[in-house]
């Protein structure tokens, strides 16, 4: 307290008026030494006492104790142990304890620190608060919340799915974890995309919230090549957890070729077998399939999202054998189609032809059958161009006779368009086809083979009164022809080149064949190579499409490579088409160009056993 000594107006200070009263008679000695002792200052400070002063003997400390976290951090993450460490300020406390969700659980001891042991703590989050007990009093601190997760991270979500076997090489490659992973622990290193044959450069991506990662890789995924990620067992969640063993990689499979939908079969897969399939593309560039299947003829289309029918399944009486199916495309774009049929009522070999009008198959005149009494026809083909009409052509052969038979569709029925083709009755008689030329003569090629002779390839032509034979030369055994923009005839097929059947392309120049190119030697390693479909793009550039058997010990199935021909090589257009795992692609496949490098194979796969009849249709486009 301040107490003040001054004058007043009368010139009696406080002093002077006390000691009078006092009844004191005092010297001016002592008068004067009191005087001076209040003169240094008019007023008297008397301080308050400071904090951190030691009070008066006997007192209280009643100092509140302040408890400052210092471990662990604010939402820790932990699988195990945890440091608890708390800054104390104040009065020292008589115990300082660790809750934990309002339990006490541990002492901790100056430097009030210790290691909490989460194991008998359920996963999940829990709330921990430090409490200072002094006397009587009571002290926390701030809550902090930390989470104790024993649990391994998973893969919930993959893109493309473990295992598969259909993934375009531009797929994305994303894979979603049941927790967050540790930003850190994420790198180029730690993930990898490999192949069988090694790493394939790539960008790793962890999404903002750590469950999401993405691979982007600097260039396209190779084709027939299973792909892989590989995580390293340092990649953890936020809590440390490492990844579970079975999670920590997966791989899926590139194939060159992807499959347009599902393959296509009727009724019961078990019970698919199927003889014939035939393919062409519409003017909006899809694919339409054909194929012949318990009695009935089935065309479908792509729609842009899988296949539709065209109708329904077709044939001329439902106890018909059927078989020997073909497609064309007419000049407005409609998809025609011809097959042959066995009328069991009639007794004859029937051939049909009908043309999708946009609702239905409406019938393209009167049904054909054979010219020869009580012949069969073993082959029926069929060609059209854009402007022309169509062409069909079949092999009769009775007891006494065999030829090919050619008609016309002149708009309202099929003529006679060339003398038929005389050929060599009981002779073995091979992919047997024909073309039109420029002048709309058929060109017809084929294999024929006898006892003792061999098999031996022949090519005759229409010249428009008679047929001749312009097979010397060929030097090969046809499979496959078209004509040329310049109008020379392709052929394509396989040929004996120092001991090795090849794949080959010749071409007739009006007066000789010479080879396009250098032989198909080599696709994959097989064997017998031979050229199966010929095909010209806008430019007028030849298309082939070449097949072996994979190797000398299979030589039951095929896998085939799409070539266009530059004008100096062949080079290759995607990698090697083969059968999915556990078939076999079998017989002759189909071929068409959707656009200038996209080429379309439809090939029949079956189940690799020999007792079983499981067949489909696989309608093929280049994966790239």
């Amino acid at each position: 307290m301040d107490r003040c000594l001054h004058r007043d107006d009368s010139g009696w200070s406080f002093v002077d008026t006390f000691l009078l009263q006092m009844g004191f008679m005092l010297s001016g000695r002592f008068y004067l030494a009191v005087f001076m002792l209040f003169l240094p200052c008019a007023c008297i400070q008397i301080p308050e006492l400071e904090p951190g002063a030691a009070p008066d003997s006997g007192s209280p400390d009643e100092r509140p104790v302040l408890l400052n976290w210092m471990s662990p951090a604010a939402d820790s993450i932990t699988n195990g142990t945890l440091r608890i460490q708390v800054e104390v300020v104040g009065p020292a406390p008589d115990r300082v304890e660790l809750l934990v969700d309002g339990a006490a659980v541990e002492a901790l001891e100056s430097p009030y620190a210790l290691t909490w042991e989460t194991w008998n703590f359920a996963e999940g989050a829990h709330v921990l608060v430090v409490r200072a007990l002094r006397n009587d009093q009571v002290f926390l601190s701030a809550e902090r919340n930390v989470v104790v997760d024993r649990t391994q991270p998973r893969q919930i979500a993959q893109t493309p799915a473990n295992g598969a076997s259909e993934v375009p090489v531009q797929t994305p490659i994303q894979v979603t974890f049941s927790e967050s992973l540790n930003p850190a622990t994420v790198s180029g290193q730690s993930v990898q995309l490999m192949t069988d044959t090694g790493t394939l450069e790539a960008e790793v991506l962890l999404s903002a919230d750590g469950r999401s990662l993405s691979l982007i890789p600097t260039s396209p995924l190779p084709v027939n090549e299973r792909v892989r990620v590989v995580m390293a067992n340092t990649v953890v969640d936020l809590a440390g957890n490492r990844l579970e063993a079975l999670f920590q990689d997966w791989a899926w499979f590139v194939p060159a070729y992807l499959q347009w939908g599902e393959p296509q079969f009727a009724g019961r897969l078990e019970e698919s077998f199927i003889g014939d399939t035939s393919l062409r593309v519409g003017m909006d560039a899809l694919p339409i399939v054909a194929w012949a299947q318990n009695g009935t003829i089935h065309v479908k289309r792509w729609n842009g999202e899988g296949w539709e029918y065209l109708g329904g399944p077709l044939n001329g009486g439902s106890n018909n054998s059927v078989w020997g199916n073909a497609l064309q495309i007419n000049s407005d774009g409609h998809p025609m189609v011809a097959w042959l049929e066995y009328a069991t009522g009639l007794g004859q070999t029937q051939v049909h032809v009908r043309r999708w009008n946009g609702t239905a198959w409406a019938p393209m005149g009167p049904v054909m059958t054979t010219s020869l009494a009580q012949s069969a026809i073993p082959w029926m083909g069929f060609t059209s161009r854009a402007q022309e009409l169509p062409v069909v052509a079949w092999h009769e052969e009775s007891s006494s006779q065999a030829q090919v038979v050619f008609r016309q569709w002149n708009g309202s029925n099929w003529v006679a368009m060339a003398a038929p083709l005389p050929m060599k009755r009981g002779a073995n008689i091979n992919y047997l086809g024909f073309d039109l030329d420029a002048s709309e003569r058929p060109i017809v090629t084929f294999r024929q083979s006898e006892t003792g002779t061999g098999d031996m390839g022949r090519v005759m032509r229409w010249d428009g009164t008679s047929w001749t034979e312009i097979s010397t030369g060929l030097g090969l055994l046809p499979v496959t022809r078209c004509m040329g923009r310049d109008g020379y005839l392709l052929v394509g097929g396989t040929g004996l080149i120092n001991g090795a059947w090849t794949g080959l392309v010749r071409k007739w120049n009006g007066g000789a064949w010479v080879t396009v190119g250098e032989p198909l030697t080599d696709i994959a390693g097989g064997t017998s190579r031979q050229v199966d479909a010929i095909a010209l793009d806008s430019h007028g550039s030849l298309v082939v499409l070449a097949s072996e058997a994979p190797s000398a010990t299979e030589t039951g199935s095929r896998i085939g490579q799409t070539r266009r021909w530059t004008g100096a090589r062949w080079e290759s257009l995607g990698g090697v088409l083969r059968p999915s795992p556990g078939r076999l692609l079998w017989g002759l496949p189909d071929f068409a160009l959707a656009g200038d490098h996209e080429p379309i194979v439809s090939w029949t796969e079956k189940v690799q056993s020999a007792d079983t009849f499981i067949w489909a249709i696989h309608v093929h486009h280049l994966n790239h």
